[in-house]
């Protein structure tokens, strides 16, 4: 009889954990996203003219000509890659908030056709009125409703537009580091042989402008390098300080969804596990929206690490050392600038990155094993 009343009594105290959990996690889910919402959208307000640049220079940096194959294959590449990204979490985030925002809706269909139902509310905040008390139920749906909306579309938009901007500035890195690769022409010989990427560069330069290889001066090559290499270092310099740009609008808002990921991917993660039933969504997909903002977050951000310094490595693997002096300065300096990645921090605490990516799931399961064990008394 006694071990009897003790599980039973085990089991309420579980019961009652669970319930003080998912009751503050639950209010945590929405107090800590609308800020960020909010810091978000004033961001883009009080900065637009920022934005407005960033758009702009960026469309002004895309090649106005004919692309080369490896080039194409950078760009679709690209634009595919975004694509994807942009539908997939558009019907991420959509999902979420059906599956998250349906309940009250569904006991007031019960309602309406007389069966027995319970009012709900989206969101349990402090209130100096009775919420579910006619009329100010209804109303109190209606603006939890808008509230969730609204900070789902915002947050949702900010990441649009950070990922959109890093893919963007990835792409011109990339580019660049091709224009870079090209840009002096290395004639092929027994050093140089044809299978190599810069054998097989002059030999495509020396298809398409044999004429001006047989013809130029040493002076001549000299003024065709130079103003080369002066738009190369111009847009370099453009492109670090866009990233720099970047950072500055979204350092504050990466730094809170770095800290409130896993605390955010923990409790969902328990609450699938624990307290929702196998055929209830609404924590599951919370999980894999916030998994899938984490993850495509930190893969730009790495993204941008690995093609800023793949300038110092294209400046490697090109002629450079072909060219005169007074040339040979501007790519040795671009080379140990680039050797030092250009990356997005948490308002200077950490790099975004893979890396940060794997430490907030770490991070994530011990929470995880520690809530679980704490359920369990």
């Amino acid at each position: 009889m006694r071990r009897e009343r003790s599980l039973v009594m085990t089991k309420m105290s579980s019961a009652e954990n669970n319930k003080a959990i998912v009751s503050f996690m639950r209010a945590r889910l929405y107090y800590t996203p609308a800020p960020n919402a909010l810091v978000k959208s004033f961001k883009m307000v009080k900065h637009r003219p920022v934005f407005e640049n960033l758009i702009t220079e960026i469309g002004n940096m895309w090649p106005q000509r004919l692309v080369d194959e490896e080039e194409h294959k950078i760009i679709s590449s690209a634009l595919r890659e975004i694509k994807i990204f942009v539908k997939g979490y558009h019907w991420c985030n959509n999902y979420l908030m059906l599956s998250f925002l349906y309940p009250p809706f569904w006991e007031l269909i019960k309602r309406l056709s007389g069966e027995k139902w319970e009012p709900k509310l989206h969101f349990i905040y402090w209130l100096p009125f009775d919420p579910l008390q006619p009329v100010y139920y209804e109303c109190m749906l209606a603006l939890q409703t808008w509230q969730a909306m609204t900070v789902i579309w915002t947050n949702m938009s900010g990441d649009f537009m950070f990922c959109l901007f890093l893919s963007h500035i990835t792409t011109q890195f990339n580019l660049l580091s091709v224009r870079i690769r090209k840009l002096i022409y290395v004639p092929v010989d027994q050093q140089l042989i044809e299978s190599n990427p810069l054998g097989q560069y002059s030999e495509e330069y020396l298809r398409k402008n044999k004429e001006a290889v047989d013809s130029y001066t040493p002076q001549q090559w000299e003024e065709k390098h130079f103003k080369e290499i002066t738009e190369i270092v111009l847009q370099h310099q453009a492109l670090i300080r866009l990233s720099r740009d970047i950072e500055n609008m979204y350092s504050l808002t990466l730094l809170v969804n770095v800290v409130n990921s896993s605390l955010v991917i923990c409790f969902c993660g328990f609450c699938s596990v624990v307290v929702e039933k196998w055929n209830e969504t609404a924590y599951k997909s919370f999980l894999v929206t916030a998994l899938s903002q984490t993850w495509f977050v930190c893969w730009y951000g790495q993204k941008l690490l690995d093609s800023s310094e793949g300038v110092a490595e294209a400046v490697y693997n090109s002629g450079w050392y072909r060219a005169s002096k007074k040339i040979r300065r501007s790519p040795i300096i671009m080379l140990h600038r680039s050797q030092k990645g250009v990356g997005v921090t948490t308002y200077g605490f950490s790099i975004i990155s893979l890396a940060s990516y794997s430490t907030i799931i770490k991070t994530s399961w011990s929470y995880f094993t520690l809530l679980l064990n704490f359920s369990n008394k």
